[in-house]
């Protein structure tokens, strides 16, 4: 028996000697893991990182392609670090004469106040947006022709109605009701401008860099991809990226990257107006091009009314080059690849749709 309070015999605590030497290994293995752990953290660390450097672009280009699939028109800078993207959507059920309302897919290309074309294959009918809920859009007037699922609707636009010179600030156009402060704009190939002020006519910032002959389309650019050189930042945007409300950084590059060009397309201008049938234009320039290509001629262009005719974007495959500077493409139907083109045009299948 052992009294009340007492100890058994052989036991006993640490000595004061012992406690310190524990004390000191437990330091050191303390400061073993505190070292490994810091090690991992730091590592795993510089592997996100790389990660995010290589992720980053790969979700900027994905993010692009998707809108790109969606776009109706685009336009790339001359600097080749902007591309801008004329969007539109498509109705998601059928939509009858009369009918003041419609669904859509996406109503982010459309804008409450301005009008819309409901596009099919021959026509468009022109109305003007009163209110966006969602996808369901409310249009006034009532729509006078019946329209189908999938049919294309999209922003109404105009055309350069004064020619314009490089530097200009003032855009005379056919009509300025499209279009609302703020928005940002291409006119032909030159894109983007902000619209600050309109009144009889669009003012724009900044001033166009090249001039722009009558005829030219001006319409609303939805969206547009930006590198931007001081930031090294990839930038999407739906109206002035200076403004934080209205941009996503998608991607970061390092700063060795931004002399790259992003985007790049072959483009020339018409130096000759092109009759309608045409199957030989004369352009500014015949570089870069090549024997096989398929271009586009023109754009899209929309009558005045309600219910009005649509003038095609011509699609064209180049057979023949000619000369360099104010040398000539030959075209033909895109269906044929060049070495099979027929040697003319019959003035609607080979040839241009309309004057140009």
């Amino acid at each position: 028996m052992t009294p009340r309070g007492g100890t058994r015999e052989g036991q006993r605590g640490l000595t004061l000697i012992e406690l310190v030497i524990s004390i000191a290994l437990l330091a050191v293995l303390g400061g073993i893991f505190y070292g490994m752990i810091v090690t991992v953290a730091r590592g795993w660390g510089g592997l996100q990182g790389q990660l995010d450097v290589q992720q980053n672009p790969r979700i900027a280009v994905n993010r692009m392609m998707a809108e790109i699939g969606q776009a109706r028109d685009f336009m790339i800078d001359s600097a080749g670090n902007t591309l801008s993207l004329v969007k539109g959507t498509i109705l998601t059920a059928d939509a009858a004469a009369g009918a003041t309302t419609f669904m859509v897919e996406d109503a982010s290309a459309l804008t409450s106040g301005k009008p819309a074309l409901l596009l099919n294959v021959l026509s468009a009918e022109r109305v003007t947006i009163s209110s966006i809920s969602g996808t369901t859009v409310t249009v006034s007037p009532a729509l006078t022709i019946a329209h189908k699922q999938g049919e294309a609707v999209r922003r109404d636009q105009t055309t350069v109605s004064g020619a314009l010179s490089s530097g200009a600030t003032s855009i005379t156009v056919t009509s300025v009701t499209p279009f609302a402060v703020g928005d940002s704009i291409a006119i032909g190939n030159e894109a983007p401008l902000t619209v600050t002020a309109i009144g009889a006519s669009l003012t724009v910032t900044p001033a166009t860099g090249q001039a722009h002959s009558v005829g030219e389309v001006v319409q609303v650019v939805t969206v547009f991809f930006q590198l931007d050189t001081g930031t090294s930042q990839l930038k999407r945007c739906t109206s002035s990226c200076d403004n934080s409300n209205n941009k996503i950084v998608l991607a970061d590059y390092a700063a060795a990257q931004v002399s790259l060009q992003l985007f790049t397309a072959v483009q020339t201008t018409l130096s000759v107006a092109a009759a309608r049938g045409a199957t030989s234009i004369t352009v500014t320039n015949t570089a870069n091009f090549a024997v096989n290509d398929v271009m586009q001629v023109g754009r899209d262009t929309y009558g005045a009314g309600a219910i009005v005719s649509i003038t095609p974007t011509d699609r064209k495959r180049v057979r023949v080059i000619t000369g360099g500077a104010g040398g000539s493409l030959t075209l033909c139907s895109p269906t044929y690849p060049a070495s099979s083109c027929p040697a003319s045009g019959n003035g609607s299948t080979e040839g241009l749709s309309a004057a140009r």
